[in-house]
C-alpha cells in the first residue's frame, strides 16, 4: 500500500490515472488550437477524448477508482482535499467569488495531459503567468469574481498578449471583435486593445460577471465565455438543466466546450502545487512594472525610445496594443508606459508633455 508520503516521489502522475477513462469516438472534434507567436505552442488537446461522468464529492469514491484500490482512491482524496487542491462539491455557495475544484475523470484526463506530453508548453506559460497574474486576480479581485478564474488566461492563451486564433480572437483573453467592443476595448487602425493585458482583463472580468449574473453559475459562465451565452441557454431551455456536468455527458454543448471547464480546473490544480505534479521549480517571470507618459498625437516611438536610451522591443513588450510605430495621431495624447526610469530625460520630457 502506497502511502500518501510517497505521492511526491510519484509525482500523482501515476495514481491520477485511476480517473482516467480512456476511448474516443471517430468523429469528435477538437477544441480549437490558437495561432500564437513563433515562440510559443498551444495547449492541444489530448489525443483521447473522454467518457463524461457525474463528479463525486471529495472523499468518494468512483467505480472506476474503487475498482483499482479503493482505500488508496480514498487516500489521495483525503490528500488532496487536505492540501486545499480541491474543494467540496455542491456546498452551500459562499457568493459569487466562490469557484469550486474538483476530481473526475476528464479533470485527471487533463491533469495527466499537461504534466505529460505538454508538460513543456505548461512551464513555459506558468513561468509567464508571474507576469500578468497577479494583476489579472487582482482585477477579478475587485469585480468579485474568483481569483481562480483568471487562469482562464492560460487556456485561452498562455497569457500572451499576441495570441491570436483562426477565428481572428485575440490577446491574453481571446476576444472576438463584437464581444471586445461591447465591453469598452477599442479597435482601429492604431490600437487593438485586445492585446492590451490589463484593459483586456477588465473587459473580461465585466464580461464574466454578466455570464455569471445570467447563469448563477461560474462553471456555466466559464462554458458560456467559450461557446456564447445564446449557445449554452439554448441547451438550458431544451434540456430543462442547468447541471454542466451533465450537459457534458450527454453532448448538450460543443466537446470543446465540454473540455473548457475540465481544462481550467486542471489548470488551477496545477498551477497552485506545479511540483506536487513533477512540474517544478518554475522560473516565474517579475511582474510587469512601468511608469506612464503622455506623449503628443503621431510621436515616433522608435525615436522616442532611442531618446530615452529605452530598447524598443521593451518599449514594444509594454504598449502590445499599439498596431503602428506611432502614438495615434486621432487623439490630443496618448498614456505610453515606459520603464522605471530616473533617466533626466524621462524626467523632462513628462514635465513638457504632462502639460498637453
Amino acid at each position: 500500500m502506497w502511502k500518501v508520503t510517497h505521492l511526491g516521489k510519484y509525482r500523482l502522475v501515476v495514481i491520477l490515472g485511476l480517473w482516467f477513462l480512456g476511448g474516443c469516438a471517430s468523429d469528435a472534434a477538437r477544441p480549437r488550437v490558437l495561432q500564437l507567436s513563433d515562440h510559443d505552442i498551444a495547449l492541444t488537446p489530448p489525443a483521447s477524448c473522454f467518457h463524461f461522468s457525474q463528479p463525486s464529492a471529495p472523499g468518494a469514491v468512483s467505480a472506476d477508482a474503487a475498482a483499482v484500490d479503493p482505500e488508496l482512491a480514498r487516500e489521495i482524496a483525503r490528500f488532496l482535499q487536505a492540501n486545499g487542491m480541491f474543494d467540496i462539491l455542491n456546498r452551500p455557495a459562499q457568493g459569487p467569488a466562490d469557484l469550486p475544484m474538483i476530481i473526475n475523470a476528464q479533470v485527471a484526463g487533463y491533469l495527466r495531459h499537461f504534466t505529460g506530453r505538454q508538460k513543456g508548453v505548461f512551464q513555459v506559460y506558468l513561468a509567464r503567468s508571474g507576469r500578468y497574474l497577479p494583476m489579472m486576480q487582482r482585477i477579478f479581485k475587485d469585480q468579485g469574481l474568483p481569483s481562480d478564474l483568471a487562469y482562464l488566461a492560460l487556456i485561452e492563451s498562455g497569457f500572451s498578449p499576441w495570441a491570436c486564433s483562426v477565428a481572428q480572437a485575440v490577446g491574453p483573453w481571446q476576444f472576438i471583435r463584437e464581444t471586445a467592443t461591447r465591453y469598452g476595448l477599442k479597435i482601429n487602425a492604431w490600437v487593438d486593445e485586445r492585446r492590451d493585458p490589463e484593459k483586456a482583463t477588465h473587459a473580461a472580468a465585466r464580461y464574466l460577471k454578466d455570464l455569471y449574473r445570467q447563469f448563477g453559475s461560474w462553471y456555466l459562465a466559464a462554458a458560456a465565455y467559450n461557446a456564447g451565452a445564446g449557445r449554452v441557454q439554448g441547451a438550458i431551455n431544451r434540456n430543462d438543466t442547468e447541471d454542466f456536468w451533465r450537459m457534458a455527458q450527454e453532448r448538450l454543448l460543443p466537446l470543446e466546450t465540454c473540455n473548457y471547464v475540465p481544462q481550467l480546473i486542471a489548470a488551477v490544480l496545477i498551477s497552485k502545487a506545479p511540483q506536487k505534479y513533477g512540474l517544478g521549480p518554475i522560473n516565474y517571470q517579475a511582474p510587469l512594472t512601468y511608469q506612464t507618459m503622455r506623449v503628443p498625437p503621431g510621436t515616433d516611438l522608435r525615436r522616442l525610445a532611442a531618446v530615452l536610451e529605452i530598447p524598443w522591443e521593451r518599449l514594444k513588450e509594454l504598449n502590445p496594443e499599439l498596431k503602428q510605430h506611432q502614438a495615434p495621431a486621432y487623439q490630443e495624447h496618448y498614456v505610453l508606459k515606459i520603464p522605471v526610469a530616473r533617466s533626466p530625460k524621462v524626467k523632462a520630457l513628462r514635465n513638457l508633455w504632462g502639460k498637453i
